[in-house]
C-alpha cells in the first residue's frame, strides 16, 4: 500500500493506539509494523483469529500473558558459540517456557466459542520441560544459584561456611577480652574488601596487631584485620574464588542446554508475538465495538452505520454513523454538500475502515456489512504544497494525480479530495472531469469531493457514477453528516458564510458578483433537487399505503379464517346435538314399542294414549324452532314467489318446498340455497331488487335432482388457466353440498393431472382424490370426495 495515502488516511494513528494495548516491546513492534493485506485467504485468517480472542476476553476475562518480555536478544546471543548467559537471562528462557504452558493449558480448557485457531497456535508450542527443570533446579526465581545445582558447588559452600563460622568465632573472642574493650569504636564484625575485619579507635591502632584496610571518614576510626584471623581471611577468598569458578561452569552448562533449544525457543517467541499481537487488535476491536465484515474482492462496499474510529476514539457519543455503499454496477461516487458538513470525514471512514479490514482489524459497523479488498489504496486529502520543492499546492496535487494516473488500475480504490481545486473553476473542473475518465477507463473504484456544480451534472449523465449529498439542515445551518445517495448537495456558502456572521452588505454584493451561468446551473440542480426530493416522498408514501394495504389483506384472511372455522365448529356441534338427539329418540322409541309389544294389541280406545305418548317422545327430543319475534314462518309459500333469507340478508326465487321436512330451496342470483321454512319470509312488493333474475346453469351433467354441475372439463387449458376453474368449482360444489364431483383433465402428458393432484394434495376441502374408473375416464378423469 501507498505510504503517503496510509499516512493521509491518519492509518498511523490508528496504530499508535493499537500499540498501547500490546503487553511486550515484542508486541509493540508487531503493531507499528502491521500493514493491509491484498490477500483475500489471509485476512480471513486473521479476521476470524482476533473474533475468537476478543470472544474469549468478553467471556473469561484476561489472557495469561503478562510478564511476556522479548528474549530476542538473549536468543541473539545463543547464536554465539561458548557465550556464557547470566542468572537474569536464564529466568527469562524460563519464564517463556512457563508462559507458554501456561497458555496452552487455557486454550485446552477453554470451550468459550471453541477458539480452534487459536488452540492450533499454541499446540505448536515447544515441549522444553526437561529445559525448564533444569534451570529451576539451578537457579532460584529471586536469582541466586543453589547449592542442589551440583555436588561441588555444595562441598565447597559447606567448606565456606564453616571457615567463616571459624574466623567470625575468633574474632566474637577477641570483641568480648575485657582488656581490649577501650580500643573498639564498635562491638561488630564487619567486612572489608571482602575480609571480616573489626572497627577500632584510630588512638588504639597499635594496641592490637593486624592489617589496616580502611579508615572511617571521621578518620576516628579504622578497619583492622587481627593476625589471628588473616589465615582464614585467606582460605575464604580461595573459596570463593572456587565457588564463582563453579557457578560459571554450571551457567556454562545451562546455555549449552538452551543453545541446542534455540529453534524451539525462536518460534515460541514468535508465537508469544502473534498473540501479543492479537491481544491488542482484541482489546481495540472491544473499545471500538468493532464486527467481522463480510469481505469480496469485487469492488462491493456496503458499509452500514460506519463510524470514523479516530473519531469514536476522541468522542464516541456525538459520532454519527453513516452508510457507505459503493457496487453492483456504481464505480464511482461524487460526495458534495455544504462545507464543514462532513465530505472529508466520508471519505476517510471509507479509506481508514478498508485499511482497518484489510489489516485483519475489526471495524466499527453494522453486522452483515460488505467490504471489498483493494490490490491498492491511494489517497489525495487536504493541503500538499511542498515548500521544499517550491511547489505550489495545485502543482503538488496534479503531480500526485499524475503518479496515481501511472499505478492505479484494476482493483484500485481511489479517494479523491476536492479533485481539481487550487486553479480557476472552470479549468480545474475540466481537468476534474479528464481525470475521472482515465480513472474509469482504468477500472479502478473512485470516491471524490467537490463543490463544482458541473461535477455534479457529470454523475448525472455517466450510468456507473452516482451522487452523493451529505444532507445539510437549512433552518438550523447545521450539518446532518449524513448520506443520500443518488442526490448532489449544495455549497451553501452563502448560508454557512451568515452564520459565522459575515457582513449582509458583503453577502449581497458577492450575490451581485456571482457568474450568471454558475447560477442559473445552482439553480437547474436545486430544481432538479426538488424533483428527487419530492419523488422520494412519494415513493415512501406509496409503500407505507402499500405496506398498510398488505397488513389490511392479512388481517381481513385471519378474519375471514376465524369465520370460516367458527362456522364449522358452530356445524360440527349442531351435528353432534342433533345426533345425539336422534340416537336418544330412537332409544326411546324402541323401548316403547318393546313395552307396547308386551301388552295386548290396542283398542281403539287407546289410539288417542299412544298418539300423545309418540308426540312427547317427539317433542322432548326435537324441540319446536323458535319463531324469530315478530317473524313467524308464514303459510303459503309458494314455488316461484320472491323471498327473502334471513340469515343470508339476501332475496332468491322460491324453486322447492319439502314441508314435512320444514326445508326449502331458493335459488339466489348466486347459487341455489337449502335452508328451512322459518328461515324465509315473502318480500313484500316495493321492496323487489330490481333487475333480479333467476340465474341459469348450464352444467356439464347434473347432480340428482339437485341441478348442480358435479363435473368439470378442463381438458386444453394450461395449469396457469386450470387451477382457479377448479378452486372455484369446489367452493361452488361445497355451497351446495355436493360430496363427490368429477375433474376431467384428459391423460396428455400429465404435467395438468399433476398439477390438479398436487393442488388438491393440500385443500382443507377435499377429504380424498383418485384417477377415475377404466369403464369412466380412468386417469383422465380426477374424483374427488369432499369433506
Amino acid at each position: 500500500m501507498d505510504d503517503r495515502s496510509l499516512k493521509a488516511l491518519e492509518y498511523d494513528h490508528v496504530l499508535e493506539r493499537l500499540k498501547s494495548f500490546s503487553i511486550s516491546p515484542l508486541g509493540r513492534r508487531r503493531c507499528e509494523a502491521l500493514r493491509p493485506s491484498r490477500d483475500l485467504s489471509w485476512i480471513e485468517s486473521r479476521l476470524a483469529e482476533v473474533m475468537e480472542m476478543k470472544g474469549i476476553l468478553e467471556t473469561l476475562g484476561d489472557l495469561p500473558i503478562r510478564g511476556l518480555k522479548d528474549i530476542g536478544e538473549i536468543l541473539k546471543k545463543l547464536e554465539i558459540e561458548g557465550a556464557v548467559l547470566d542468572v537474569q537471562e536464564l529466568l527469562d528462557l524460563h519464564n517463556q517456557i512457563r508462559l507458554c504452558e501456561g497458555l496452552r493449558r487455557f486454550f485446552l480448557k477453554s470451550k468459550t466459542g471453541e477458539p480452534a485457531r487459536l488452540r492450533e497456535k499454541v499446540s505448536r508450542f515447544s515441549s522444553l520441560k526437561v529445559l525448564e527443570r533444569e534451570i529451576l533446579r539451578a537457579i532460584h526465581p529471586k536469582g541466586e544459584i543453589l547449592d542442589r545445582a551440583s555436588s561441588a558447588l555444595s562441598e565447597i559452600r559447606l567448606r565456606l561456611s564453616a571457615v567463616r563460622e571459624r574466623a567470625k568465632g575468633v574474632l566474637e573472642h577477641l570483641l568480648h577480652q575485657e582488656e581490649l574493650q577501650p580500643i573498639f569504636q564498635e562491638q561488630f564484625i564487619t567486612l572489608r574488601n571482602g575480609r571480616y575485619v573489626l572497627l577500632i579507635k584510630s588512638d588504639f591502632k597499635h594496641r592490637l596487631e593486624g592489617i589496616i584496610h580502611d579508615q572511617s571518614q571521621s578518620r576516628m576510626s579504622f578497619f583492622l584485620e587481627p593476625f589471628q584471623v588473616v589465615g582464614l581471611n585467606n582460605e575464604i577468598n580461595v573459596l570463593m574464588a572456587e565457588e564463582k569458578e563453579e557457578e560459571y561452569r554450571i551457567l556454562a552448562d545451562l546455555s549449552e542446554k538452551a543453545r541446542s533449544e534455540r529453534q524451539n525457543l525462536w518460534r515460541d517467541l514468535d508465537i508469544l508475538g502473534e498473540l501479543d499481537l492479537l491481544y491488542a487488535m482484541a482489546r481495540f476491536s472491544i473499545l471500538l465495538k468493532g464486527v467481522k465484515p463480510i469481505l469480496n474482492e469485487k469492488g462491493r462496499i456496503d458499509m452500514m452505520e460506519a463510524r470514523n474510529p479516530i473519531l469514536v476514539l476522541q468522542r464516541e457519543d456525538q459520532v454519527v454513523p453513516i452508510h457507505l455503499r459503493m457496487g453492483d454496477g456504481v464505480r464511482c461516487l461524487i460526495l458534495s454538500g455544504a462545507n464543514a458538513g462532513g465530505k472529508t470525514v466520508a471519505l476517510k471512514t471509507l479509506g481508514l475502515l478498508t485499511l482497518m479490514a484489510q489489516s485483519g482489524l475489526p471495524i466499527p459497523v453494522a453486522e452483515g456489512s460488505e467490504v471489498a479488498v483493494f490490490q491498492a489504496v491511494f489517497a489525495v486529502i487536504g493541503d500538499e504544497q511542498n515548500v521544499e520543492e517550491n511547489l505550489s499546492t495545485f502543482s503538488s496535487h496534479l503531480l500526485h494525480l499524475n503518479q496515481i494516473v501511472r499505478e492505479a488500475g484494476p482493483g484500485s480504490l481511489l479517494l479523491l479530495d476536492e479533485l481539481g481545486v487550487g486553479t480557476h473553476a472552470s479549468e480545474g473542473c475540466a481537468l476534474a472531469m479528464g481525470f475521472l475518465d482515465r480513472f474509469m477507463e482504468s477500472g479502478a473504484s473512485v470516491v471524490v469531493t467537490t463543490h463544482f456544480d458541473r461535477l455534479k451534472v457529470y454523475g448525472y449523465l455517466h450510468r456507473e457514477v452516482e451522487n452523493v449529498a451529505v444532507e445539510f439542515d437549512e433552518e438550523s445551518l447545521e450539518p446532518k453528516y449524513t448520506l443520500a445517495y443518488g442526490s448532489s448537495g449544495m455549497s451553501n456558502a452563502f448560508l454557512v458564510a451568515e452564520k459565522l456572521g459575515v457582513s449582509r452588505d458583503v453577502l449581497e454584493m458577492a450575490r451581485q458578483y456571482l457568474e450568471g451561468s454558475e447560477r442559473d446551473l445552482g439553480r437547474t440542480l436545486e430544481e432538479l433537487e426538488r424533483l428527487k426530493a419530492d419523488e422520494r416522498k412519494l415513493q415512501q408514501r406509496l409503500l407505507a399505503m402499500n405496506e398498510e394495504v398488505g397488513l389490511e389483506r392479512q388481517r381481513l384472511k385471519g378474519l375471514i379464517e376465524k369465520i370460516r372455522m367458527r362456522r364449522e365448529e358452530i356445524l360440527s356441534r349442531a351435528e353432534e346435538r342433533v345426533r345425539k338427539a336422534v340416537q336418544r329418540a330412537e332409544e326411546e322409541l324402541k323401548e316403547w314399542v318393546r313395552q307396547k309389544k308386551e301388552r295386548p294389541l290396542p283398542n281403539r280406545r287407546q289410539l288417542p294414549g299412544y298418539r300423545k305418548e309418540l308426540k312427547e317422545i317427539k317433542e322432548r327430543f326435537i324441540p319446536p324452532i323458535k319463531k324469530a319475534k315478530g317473524q313467524g314462518m308464514q303459510a303459503g309459500f309458494k314455488a316461484g314467489e320472491r323471498v327473502k333469507i334471513l340469515s343470508l340478508r339476501t332475496q332468491g326465487i322460491l324453486v322447492g318446498i319439502d314441508e314435512p321436512l320444514n326445508q326449502v330451496e331458493v335459488m339466489t342470483e348466486r347459487a341455489k340455497v337449502k335452508t328451512t321454512l322459518s328461515d324465509i319470509i315473502k318480500v313484500a312488493e316495493g321492496d323487489e331488487v330490481k333487475g333480479f333474475q333467476i340465474p341459469k346453469f348450464q352444467p356439464l351433467s347434473q347432480g340428482e335432482g339437485q341441478g348442480v354441475p358435479v363435473e368439470l372439463k378442463v381438458i386444453g387449458l394450461t395449469v396457469e388457466d386450470a387451477l382457479p376453474k377448479v378452486d372455484k368449482f369446489i367452493d361452488q360444489a361445497l355451497l351446495h353440498g355436493l360430496e363427490k364431483i368429477h375433474i376431467i383433465h384428459g391423460v396428455g402428458s400429465g404435467r395438468l393431472r399433476d398439477a390438479i393432484g398436487k393442488y388438491l394434495q393440500g385443500h382443507r376441502a377435499v377429504k380424498h382424490f383418485s384417477p377415475g374408473e377404466g369403464t369412466r375416464g380412468g386417469r383422465g378423469i380426477t374424483v374427488v370426495e369432499l369433506r
